[in-house]
């Protein structure tokens, strides 16, 4: 069955080990549009760096940010598809990551909300423009309503810890995802990618099988394996790879623009 929809990571997928779209790969992305193939990404960052991301590459197809929990296309005011905290839960994590000095970020449709901006936990947004942060100090409630993704972070101790105490105490309540070195994204219960790939599959009537879902980790898995076609990029981690169909080159050699050249084009 040919390819009607390209859903992409960013971060080791689509963008650079510089966190960059190459020109190779806009230039083949924008050729499979032109073939009438819907083109998205799929990431854990929040709604304004899938933005713009989304404007670099032309998106053509509702842009699936926070893992899963908020789908809106370009230009749009309203999502189409959003799943949020209840205020209490998230307002119990942002409390525990304070009260164990972990650094928690939140977001709430396109804003993005810290205790502090601490500039060494954001070096991957330094390629997007118009960033910006608000700092609440220990101001949580008047932000608790309808946060789409809380993200822990530990650069020293990394997330191990963290991890385990949120499973144990929210069981059931929250979603972990990339689970790796000192990042803990958490969405809520049972909202993964794969969630907003299926939204962005029903607005465009389209199956599973004419999906191709390119990633390269631990929060790309329910999309990997939601896919007819899985694509994932050489320094993928090997949970990843174990779900490919198409195991690419490396997001510094455009693996996912030369996958879509072979497999689309």
């Amino acid at each position: 069955m040919a390819i009607r929809l390209i859903v992409m990571d960013l971060d080791g997928t689509l963008l650079t080990s510089e966190k960059n779209v190459s020109d190779y790969s806009k230039q083949v992305l924008g050729r499979a549009m032109k073939k009438g193939v819907a083109v998205t990404v799929a990431t854990g960052r929040m709604l304004i760096s899938a933005n713009y991301f989304g404007r670099e590459i032309g998106a053509n197809a509702p842009l699936i940010c926070c893992n899963g929990a908020l789908v809106q296309s370009l230009g749009e005011k309203e999502p189409l598809f959003e799943r949020t905290f209840p205020p209490e839960t998230t307002l119990e994590l942002l409390e525990l990551a304070h009260e164990h000095g972990w650094y928690v970020q939140w977001y709430i449709r396109e804003k993005i909300y810290a205790e502090d901006y601490r500039p060494e936990y954001f070096a991957a947004y330094r390629t997007v423009k118009g960033f910006s942060l608000q700092e609440v100090g220990h101001n949580f409630s008047a932000y608790a309503e309808g946060v789409a993704q809380v993200v822990m972070r530990d650069l020293e101790a990394g997330i191990g810890a963290i991890s385990a105490l949120v499973r144990e105490r929210f069981a059931g309540r929250v979603e972990g995802q990339q689970n790796m070195g000192y990042t803990l994204d958490l969405t809520p219960a049972g909202v993964t990618k794969a969630v907003g790939v299926e939204a962005v599959m029903r607005r465009l009537g389209i199956s599973p099988e004419e999906v191709m879902a390119c990633g390269d980790s631990d929060n790309d898995l329910a999309m990997l394996s939601l896919a007819g076609t899985s694509v994932v990029t050489a320094n993928g981690q090997e949970e990843a790879k174990a779900l490919a169909s198409y195991l690419a080159l490396s997001c510094d050699e455009d693996g996912v623009a030369k996958a879509i050249e072979e497999l689309v084009l």
